[in-house]
């Protein structure tokens, strides 16, 4: 069995499935994955409360070091800055890589990938440190999963 190692992971961003491109600079990426539980406990029931399962939902969080030069990061960055107004109703493409092929290198082998909606941008910075970049990305349907 295999172990994925953090440094073999990756974040990629894009209009769609096949036009994703790496995001430079982060070093850490979440993918939070829930689902309501739908209580149906009624009157006359037992002591232990029951449930249905409800909907799903998914979101990512994204965040490292600010690299201006880097198209994926200035992409979402613009989504909050235009002079026509946020667009946080854009769709994008997001692909989480949990792990690269080693005989292949840069071979995607494992991970999760879905459309998301952009609902949050972050940039900060610190006299004696480097600037960061973080970004939040709402699912807006199903998540899937892909293993080579």
């Amino acid at each position: 069995m295999a172990v994925d190692m953090g440094y073999a992971g990756q974040i990629r961003i894009g209009t769609s499935a096949s036009a994703t491109t790496f995001v430079h600079k982060i070093n850490e990426w979440s993918l939070e994955m829930t689902a309501d539980a739908l209580e149906e406990t009624a009157f006359g029931d037992t002591f232990d409360r029951a449930y249905l399962p409800g909907l799903r939902s998914w979101s990512v969080t994204l965040s490292g070091y600010s690299e201006d030069s880097d198209s994926v990061q200035r992409y979402l960055i613009k989504n909050f800055t235009a002079t026509a107004g946020p667009y946080v109703s854009t769709a994008v493409y997001v692909a989480m890589i949990t792990g690269v092929g080693a005989g292949t290198a840069g071979t995607e082998v494992s991970g999760y990938d879905g459309k998301g909606i952009i609902v949050g941008v972050t940039r900060g910075a610190t006299p004696d440190g480097l600037q960061t970049f973080s970004a939040n990305i709402q699912g807006t349907g199903l998540l899937t999963t892909y293993a080579s």
